[in-house]
């Protein structure tokens, strides 16, 4: 049967000796092919077709996920190059920003810290006791959906400015 399959020329032969069959050539084959000792045949074709289609079909889902994955979550630098600093409070405005973003809090470690306080925190630049609080330097914090507030706990600091409040879509 594969001789006479290859003489019509319906089956690609690789160098290893396997055969490739296109859709188009399946069913060249399957419409020549009426008679009964060709349904097994025919059979095995459209099975071979079915997982084919299927593992090519998974392996563009898997990549199409791994691109939205890779560019779901974007990173900000607060205050762009200025970092984290004194009258940051208006970086916010213009940008978009999703649950999954992260801002990167860029500062003098020791300088600055910048804690994550509710509404009244920020209003009233006071943070809660137990609040969370980052000191690095070089903080990175994922924004959850809703809106974020995030202030310097340093005497003064909020009042000059030095906070945000960013919402995450």
């Amino acid at each position: 049967m594969v001789r006479e399959i290859c003489t019509d020329g319906v089956v690609s032969r690789q160098k290893n000796g396997s055969m490739i069959f296109s859709a188009k050539q399946i069913e060249a084959l399957l419409q020549r092919t009426k008679k009964k000792r060709w349904r097994s045949l025919s059979v095995t074709l459209k099975t071979m077709a079915g997982r084919s289609y299927i593992a090519a079909l998974a392996l563009v889902c898997l990549c199409l996920f791994y691109h939205l994955e890779i560019s779901a979550a974007a990173e900000f630098p607060v205050g762009d190059s200025d970092g984290w600093s004194f009258d940051v409070g208006n970086w916010p405005n213009g940008k978009t920003f999703k649950a999954g973003d992260v801002l990167v809090f860029k500062y003098d470690k020791g300088a600055h810290n910048v804690v994550v306080v509710d509404a009244d925190g920020y209003n009233s630049c006071t943070a809660k006791s137990g609040s969370k609080t980052y000191t690095s330097g070089n903080d990175k914090i994922t924004l959850a959906k809703g809106t974020s507030y995030f202030i310097c706990s340093y005497p003064g600091h909020c009042d000059a400015g030095m906070k945000i409040k960013v919402v995450a879509n």
